[in-house]
């Protein structure tokens, strides 16, 4: 059974991916609002798929660090980044770094769970 790791300052979002995820055949999912509980979720649960919001600016941290962090504790993570910025640069800029995707706020549920199944 594969593990995600949901990572957004949201606890809306957090449930909302939560259940998409769910629908999707995964059961095992556990979520993280910052970069402390990410990095430490992330090295306790060794997650399959870390669904990574980019900005989390309430929280006063910033995706791409917890993005950088994960790469540093293992640089085969898949990372697939979830954010309503959509320039190429901004996605191009996560993938150099090291993310396996990109999903643009807001997605249907269909594209969350097609991006996911190739990871399955």
């Amino acid at each position: 059974m594969k593990k995600i790791l949901i990572v957004d300052n949201s606890s809306y979002m957090r449930i909302f991916v939560k259940k998409i995820v769910e629908k999707g055949g995964f059961q095992s999912i556990f979520g993280a609002s910052n970069k402390q509980e990410a990095v430490e979720m992330f090295k306790l649960e060794k997650p399959d798929i870390v669904l990574l919001d980019l900005n989390m600016s309430e929280a006063r941290m910033d995706g791409v660090e917890v993005l950088t962090d994960i790469m540093k504790i293992d640089p085969k993570a898949v990372v697939l980044i979830m954010s309503a910025v959509g320039h190429e640069e901004v996605k191009d800029e996560c993938i150099k770094l090291g993310a396996s995707g990109y999903i643009r706020k807001p997605f249907h549920t269909e594209t969350l769970l097609k991006t996911l199944e190739e990871y399955k």
